[in-house]
């Protein structure tokens, strides 16, 4: 299937930041002597630009990383361009939905030859082995394919791999991303969760394999990944892009990463920023406060999902309220930068529940916040509720439903129109403020001591994150408040809502904008000049390359 004159195989993704997935695909098949390369595919625009490379490039398969339902038909209309501009070779889809709906893969895209499903370094080293021999496909765990009589078939997943180490690094042939001209990398410390929760497409991603749920990597094998990074390609931010960074108990996530910290100390790591994701039941100031100071840790995503009772009950989360509160509180505690997300608006939401999420949005105001509906993601246990419920709606790939309670419905719906541009453009207000004060943490984080120029800086910092979230409670507090007081109300007299609250609310918000962009742009100056910052990043001279903004 391979010739000596064209790669193995191409892997094409989204790849905002390294796609660790296709990197790490491309790094199993050259681990197995083949050559392997990857492409980025972030929209349909690119289309004709993933096509051209394929083209010339040549490979005899190109696997196509499937991870979210909403583009997957952008992924099979990049299957069909290429066969229309003559590619021969095999497509094979993966990712979760190659997982959980590999038959309406196959069903749906005639170019596309298969679906690999599950983690796939074993699977697809196989089908490039196999030759083209369709008689070897029913060997290879997870493969779906049709038959001869157009069916398709599935075949089992074998168990998980439990030793993550014998497994292959990413490729790393690109240079870093810079994050305020620091060197940035993500990386993977572990695979899975150890929570259950109703609407995860990752727990039910590895919950569908025999094996267990959660296992990591050996503290020394990550740290000489993370000690090649720091040496060889100046990487001084490290992203753990683990489901949970931290474990049930204090004393094991501290027996782990204390291990990982002395570890980089032997390996000649110096001062390093620290970025990971963790439920809110794993933290505590004690904890943090350690992995701070030994670590590095400076921000961290924590899973809040709901501030109310029942939305936490009804996403599985298997923890209450209280227990948010702490893990921000200890956040605060001890200078690590956190931030969430919420599900605001879940299929069994009522306006009570909308007003415990705005009590609890405006309890921690200094934090960045986005909020959004609870998805229906296909294999997840809120996805099959609502499916024998009768209330799902599907249609290929994309999935619907309505809200239980007809108010919270009406409420969704306005404002999904009214804070469209601010909480789900990539660029909009909520996913800038996020941005806005990471970068902040980082200045922060590389110059801990009082300095006459930054700190003035970072009070206004705040008080502009304050006021960004002061505003968007506002507005969201309106729309909660009209739809109270107007039960009966016309979906005229909705829509004419919903226009005069979008005025408002991106109005408003160019404002802010404008004033991060100002701030942003006098944080970038500071990096650039600050001795204090460089030396403590341990950058040097003007070897780092440009200072220019963070993505």
């Amino acid at each position: 299937m391979v010739m000596e004159d064209r790669l193995a195989a191409v892997f094409v993704g989204a790849e905002i930041e390294d796609n660790l997935a296709i990197r790490t695909l491309a790094g199993a098949v050259r681990a197995a002597g083949m050559p392997a390369g990857f492409a980025r595919f972030n929209s349909r625009d690119e289309i004709p630009a993933v096509v051209d490379r394929v083209v010339a490039d040549g490979p005899a398969l190109v696997g196509l990383s499937m991870a979210f339902q909403h583009r997957a038909p952008e992924f099979l209309a990049l299957a069909e361009a290429l066969r229309a501009r003559g590619y021969g070779g095999h497509i094979c889809a993966g990712g979760h939905v190659a997982t959980v709906m590999a038959g309406t893969v196959l069903s749906s895209c005639a170019a596309v030859d298969t679906a690999l499903g599950h983690e796939a370094e074993d699977g697809i080293v196989r089908l490039l082995r196999a030759d083209g021999d369709r008689g070897a496909w029913g060997g290879i765990p997870a493969l779906a394919w049709r038959d001869e009589a157009g069916v398709v078939r599935c075949n089992p997943p074998a168990p998980v791999p439990r030793d993550l180490d014998v497994l292959p690094l990413p490729v790393r042939d690109t240079p870093l991303h810079r994050h305020l001209g620091l060197p940035f990398a993500p990386l993977a410390g572990s695979r899975g969760c150890y929570g259950s929760c109703r609407f995860c497409a990752i727990c039910t991603f590895h919950r569908l394999r025999p094996g267990p749920r959660l296992r990591f990597r050996t503290p020394g094998h990550v740290a000489r990944e993370m000690a090649g990074l720091y040496h060889e390609h100046g990487a001084r931010i490290f992203c753990f892009h683990d489901e949970t960074m931290l474990l049930p108990r204090p004393a094991q996530s501290l027996r782990r990463l204390g291990e990982l910290a002395d570890h980089l100390r032997r390996l000649g790591v110096g001062r390093i920023a620290v970025i990971g994701k963790a439920r809110p039941d794993a933290l505590e100031p004690g904890l943090l406060g350690e992995l701070r100071e030994r670590l590095g840790l400076m921000r961290l995503y924590v899973g809040i999902e709901n501030w109310s009772a029942n939305g936490l009950l009804h996403l599985g989360r298997g923890v209450g309220p209280e227990v948010a509160v702490r893990a921000l509180e200890a956040c605060r505690a001890t200078g690590v930068y956190g931030c969430y997300n919420l599900l605001l608006f879940e299929p069994e939401a009522t306006l009570a529940d909308v007003e415990d999420n705005l009590a609890g949005m405006e309890r921690f105001g200094d934090v960045p916040v986005n909020f959004c509906r609870a998805e229906a993601y296909a294999g997840t246990a809120l996805w099959t509720d609502l499916q024998r419920a009768g209330r799902l709606r599907s249609d290929g790939f994309a999935t619907d439903y309505t809200l239980a309670d007809p108010l919270v419905e009406r409420l969704f719906q306005i404002v999904r129109q009214a804070f469209r541009d601010r909480n789900f453009s990539a660029d909009g207000l909520a996913n800038m403020a996020m941005g806005f004060g990471y970068e902040r943490q980082l200045l922060r984080h590389f110059v801990p001591g009082p300095d006459p120029r930054l700190d003035p800086l970072l009070r206004e910092v705040d008080a502009l994150i304050v006021a960004i979230g002061a505003d968007t409670r506002r507005h969201l507090g309106k729309a909660l408040g009209w739809v109270r007081e107007h039960p009966g109300a016309s979906a005229a007299e909705a829509s004419e809502v919903t226009y005069e609250l979008a005025s408002e609310i991106n109005f408003g918000g160019v404002a802010l904008q404008e004033r991060v962009f100002e701030l942003r742009a006098e944080m970038n100056g500071f990096a650039r000049t600050s001795a204090a910052f460089r030396e403590n990043a341990a950058l040097g001279g003007p070897a780092v390359g440009s200072l220019g903004g963070a993505r």
